[in-house]
């Protein structure tokens, strides 16, 4: 997951930054609010972290230029400003959230992961396997809990055609059709591929039907 962070509190800005990549995100961190809205014009971002008090182009400025390219794009606003006026104007202009400073970091993570369930409801191209795993089919990635999960091009072809129908089991010539694009591909290759891809996921969303082939498990 791509961040972009906006928050003049060198001490802040820090750790935000420090926590979010433990957590395995990119991050991409401004002080100044026109060199991040440059940034945003010019890159691509899952999620936008942003104070509202900031030099040159505030938080609401910043968000009021990010909603005429990207309505859907998740928008945390974190800020000192608790007034209900401030508030207001903050999800009326299209903020995703509002996070009262001071806050801890696994507050603000909770809220990210909260508002990329409400948006996988909402969006047919993101698929919720369970509640801490999702595959995003437009641009075939593997979250588990909000992180992209570094996966083979042939591990990603497997999961894609699983998640194209997840009532469907699909068999070994299946595989050979839609992954490997060969005939001469044997049951045991392909099985041992499969075996190889399970054993990396930390939950087990891809069940073998015996007799039949193979299936992904929603639970969500």
């Amino acid at each position: 997951m791509k961040i972009l962070l906006l928050e003049d509190e060198a001490m802040l800005r820090s750790s935000v930054r420090e926590f979010l990549e433990a957590k395995k995100c990119e991050v991409v961190d401004f002080y100044d609010g026109a060199e991040a809205l440059e940034s945003f014009r010019n890159g691509s971002f899952d999620a936008l972290v942003v104070d509202i008090n900031v030099p040159t182009l505030n938080g609401y400025e910043l968000l009021e230029e990010v909603r005429k390219k990207d309505k859907n794009l998740p928008v945390i606003f974190i800020t000192a400003m608790t007034d209900i006026d401030d508030i207001t104007k903050a999800y009326n202009l299209g903020c995703s959230d509002y996070l009262k400073k001071p806050f801890k970091l696994e507050e603000l993570w909770l809220r990210v992961g909260q508002i990329f369930k409400l948006m996988d409801g909402k969006n047919s191209n993101i698929l919720l396997i369970t509640q801490k795993y999702r595959y995003d089919k437009k641009h075939k990635v593997l979250y588990y809990e909000n992180q992209e999960q570094p996966l083979s091009k042939k591990h990603l072809h497997i999961i894609d055609m699983l998640a194209s129908n997840t009532n469907f089991t699909y068999d070994f010539d299946a595989f050979r059709r839609r992954v490997w694009e060969r005939d001469d591909i044997d049951d045991a290759t392909i099985r041992t591929e499969i075996n190889r891809l399970r054993k990396l996921l930390k939950e087990e969303i891809i069940i073998n039907i015996k007799g039949l082939g193979y299936k992904l498990d929603k639970k969500s």
